[in-house]
This record gives structure tokens, C-alpha cells and sequence, in this order.
């Protein structure tokens, strides 16, 4: 049966348009953490940030800095440098983990020598082209920054990105526990609540929120931080897969297919999340086009899995 489908499927896929593989750039920047303890856990978490990123999108746009590789010329010069390569198809998501700070009037992200302030931020993602790009900082007072980038209220937003702050606002300094709970949520099967074997944004946000919550109510604690999301797409866009390929490695046919697989599924998140952008009968070409790869890869892949069982 499967054989006979093959096909008519190939050749009706064949009739719809190509669709360019749209990029995910990741940045993770780990800041000062000026003890030893928040040294430490900064660093635990920018690791799980890692990890999750390698199954989201492939190692060369991965971009990792800490220590003196976090530099405020390091960081504008390479946020520069991925505004060039990536199209208006593309996606960023930057990680911020670290202290931040507020004087009333501007917000910083702590790093070694100039912090990265809240206008570096906006420029950085004003720059970017199209839209559906991602920033979390989890620092104290980045609800300053928040409001900096998208303005004051529970409304304000940007269409071109989602931003996600451990704090309501600057006034909120205390060091926060949003961060090591939001990267906690990438690799814990509790947070994704739909079961589709992957985290987004909005799973991971609401894993945080409520892993503070009893953080402070276990301690008897009023809370002194109140994370915020600003943004449409959270639900739609992503952050790590909890499933990972097997890698089939006495069968590189299968290991193909499988990575053909992964960077489909990844096609299909990024025009859900441009939905808005296009007509309905265009979104629905694109996707039933998408939809037909995959049942194409999926069944490639049970053939040679078949084929290759004793």
C-alpha cells in the first residue's frame, strides 16, 4: 500500500511551489555573576540553554559567550555580523543570563567592561530582518528593559518579536530564580504540557512562572519577582525538542531521512508562526505542501526501516 502512494504523492509535491528552509540563529550570553554561587548556577543554566539549542538548529548558528568572550564590542559585532547572513524568512533568539541593572532611567545587562544597555537591545532587534524573533533576559530589573523596547503596559508588544523579562519592572532588583527555572523547562518533560515532545516559549515561560511562585510560597515568602511576556507566537515558536533523533549510525540512508525530518519540522513551525503574514489560501498551499513532505519523509523512512529489519 505504502508503495503505491509513493508515488502520486511525489508528483503532486512536485506541482506545488519550493519553499526556502527558513534559519534559526541562537545567541546564549552568560553575564557576571560576581559570586561564586550565581558564577555557578549562570553557568549550569547556559549549558541546558545549549543543549536544548542543538536540537532546535544546526551547531554553526549557535553562538555561545561568557567571560571575556561576552564583551559589549564581542556581542554588537556579532549580532552584526548574523543581521547580515540571515533573510526575512529567519529567526533569532537571544538568551540573556545574568545580573541587570536600573538607575531610573536606563537598563544594563552586566558583562565585562561596558554593560549591553537596554537601547543596544532594541537597536539588536530592530535590526533584525522579518519578524518572529525571541529574547529572554532573566535578570533583576528587565522589566526596565521590557518597557524600554515595547513600552509600559500589560498590552504593549512588538509584531517582530517576543520578549520575555524576570521582572514586572526596574524597581524589582533582587536577584531573580526565574532564569535557572526557565532553562530548567527545556529539558523537563512537566513543562511540556501538549505532549508534543517539544517546549515553547510559552511552556517555558509558564514552567518559570510557576516554579517561582512555589519557590516563594515554600519559603513563606512575598515574591520579588513577577516575570512578563510580551508578544504573539509564544505557543507556536519553540525552544527545544525533548525527543531527540536517534542517530541510525550502521544506516546513513535512515539518518538522512531522519535529519530531512527534523529541519521539515522546523519548516512547519516557521509558517505557523508567519501565518499572519499571508493570505489564507497561500498559508494553506504552503502548509499542505509541507504536510505532504512529511508524510513522504515518513514513509521513506519506514521502507528503509523495513528493508533494514532482520
Amino acid at each position: 500500500m505504502a508503495n503505491r502512494t509513493l508515488p502520486s504523492l511525489c508528483c503532486f509535491v512536485a506541482l506545488l511551489p519550493s519553499l526556502s528552509q527558513a534559519a534559526l540563529y541562537i545567541t546564549i550570553v552568560q553575564g557576571l555573576g560576581g559570586q561564586p554561587e550565581y558564577d555557578s548556577e549562570f553557568t549550569e543554566s547556559r549549558e541546558k540553554i545549549e543543549a536544548a539549542s542543538h536540537s532546535m538548529t544546526a551547531a554553526e548558528n549557535i553562538s555561545s559567550f561568557n567571560g571575556e568572550s561576552a564583551s559589549r564590542e564581542n556581542l554588537l559585532k556579532h549580532f552584526a555580523d548574523i543581521t547580515a547572513r540571515m533573510n526575512e524568512d529567519d529567526r533569532a533568539a537571544i538568551y540573556l543570563v545574568g545580573h541587570g541593572s536600573f538607575d531610573g532611567e536606563t537598563y544594563k545587562f552586566n558583562i565585562p567592561g561596558p554593560d549591553l544597555s537596554d537601547t543596544d537591545l532594541k537597536n539588536i532587534l530592530e535590526n533584525f530582518p522579518g519578524q518572529n524573533h525571541f529574547l529572554v533576559n532573566t535578570s533583576s530589573t528587565s522589566g526596565a528593559m521590557l518597557e524600554s523596547i515595547v513600552g509600559e503596559g500589560e498590552e504593549a508588544s512588538n509584531p517582530d518579536y517576543i520578549i520575555v523579562s524576570a521582572t514586572r519592572n526596574g524597581n524589582e532588583r533582587n536577584s531573580t530564580h526565574f532564569g535557572r527555572f526557565f532553562a530548567d523547562a527545556l529539558t523537563n518533560e512537566e513543562a511540556d504540557l501538549n505532549k508534543n515532545s517539544t517546549v515553547s516559549i510559552e511552556e517555558a515561560f509558564d514552567f518559570a512562572t510557576r516554579s517561582v511562585e512555589s519557590y516563594f510560597e515554600e519559603a513563606g515568602r512575598l515574591s520579588t519577582e513577577h516575570a512578563q511576556l510580551r508578544g504573539d507566537g509564544a505557543a507556536q515558536f519553540s525552544l527545544s525538542r525533548l525527543s531527540e533523533i536517534q542517530i541510525e549510525s550502521e544506516n546513513p540512508v535512515i539518518n538522512d531521512l531522519l535529519q530531512q525530518r527534523l529541519a521539515l519540522d522546523a519548516e512547519i513551525e516557521n509558517l505557523q508562526l508567519r501565518r499572519n503574514q499571508m493570505s489564507n489560501a497561500e498559508y494553506i498551499q504552503q502548509l499542505q505542501a509541507l504536510v505532504l513532505r512529511s508524510a513522504e519523509l515518513s514513509e521513506r523512512i519506514e521502507n528503509q526501516q523495513g528493508s533494514a529489519a532482520p
